[in-house]
């Protein structure tokens, strides 16, 4: 009796996902965090079309060449700058924040807590060590109790190619804060949601199948207009034919 296949190595799987409709666009798998550096472009290029579409990622994808690639594609950035860049970072932090007015500042309450943003711009400096960079910012996130207390501070600091006459503060915050939407509108979705921890599924590339064929589940039901996924499924697993249906098929 042959041996059951083993299990593969864990990978990471890295996605282009459109911000503000929730949706997957492109996908690729890289064995390693490390590698995802390397597959920023691959994963781009499975797109036709760039022009004009505003690109972020997190600080890992700070990288000279790849604000190159998107200009080459007319594309726009706007990347995080963080320790593995330490001289941008030392260069950014430098500059006389004090002094730059707050352009646009966001409150939310809810869980117990109030969190305040604000985000300061700025046109990039002269000699600013990055391809294409038109603009710097700094983006503080303060959070505090009901009493307000202060229970945690974050700043971050920034680079994009977009003009001033593109893009002023209030959307430039905007586009920070959409990066993370990919985290909360597909992966937490997949993960707590259609079940994706729980999963006992690990060998040879149908992990990453899963994964693809889930975050496509959850694009479809956003594209009928669910924005409650777990009601979304049981509409679909009620009665198969009512996805077919909602998309203008028939049995």
């Amino acid at each position: 009796m042959a041996p059951p296949p083993a299990a593969s190595p864990p990978s990471d799987r890295l996605g282009a996902h459109l911000a503000d409709d929730a949706l997957i666009v492109s996908t690729l798998d890289v064995g390693t965090k490390s590698n995802e550096i390397t597959a920023f472009i691959p994963l781009l290029d499975q797109i036709d079309c760039l022009n004009n579409v505003v690109i972020s990622a997190d600080r890992l994808h700070t990288q000279r060449e790849h604000a190159r690639y998107l200009h080459r594609r007319e594309a726009f950035y706007v990347f995080p700058v963080g320790g593995n860049q330490p001289g941008l970072f030392d260069q950014l932090d430098a500059l006389a924040w004090k002094n730059v007015p707050i352009g646009w500042v966001t409150y939310d309450r809810g869980y117990g807590r109030t969190e305040i943003r604000t985000i300061q711009v700025m046109p990039a400096p002269a000699g600013t060590r990055f391809p294409h960079v038109k603009q710097v910012f700094l983006l503080e996130r303060h959070v505090y109790d009901l009493g307000w207390k202060p229970l945690s501070a974050v700043a971050v600091l920034g680079v994009t190619n977009l003009t001033a006459e593109l893009t002023g503060p209030r959307r430039l915050a905007e586009l920070v804060r959409g990066e993370w939407s990919i985290e909360n509108r597909d992966h937490y979705v997949r993960d707590v949601t259609l079940g994706e921890d729980r999963c006992r599924v690990r060998t040879a590339s149908a992990p990453s199948i899963l994964a693809v064929m889930r975050s496509h589940a959850i694009g479809a039901l956003r594209l009928l207009n669910h924005t409650n996924i777990a009601e979304g499924t049981r509409w679909a697993r009620d009665d198969f034919r009512n996805p077919l249906i909602a998309l203008g098929l028939t049995m």
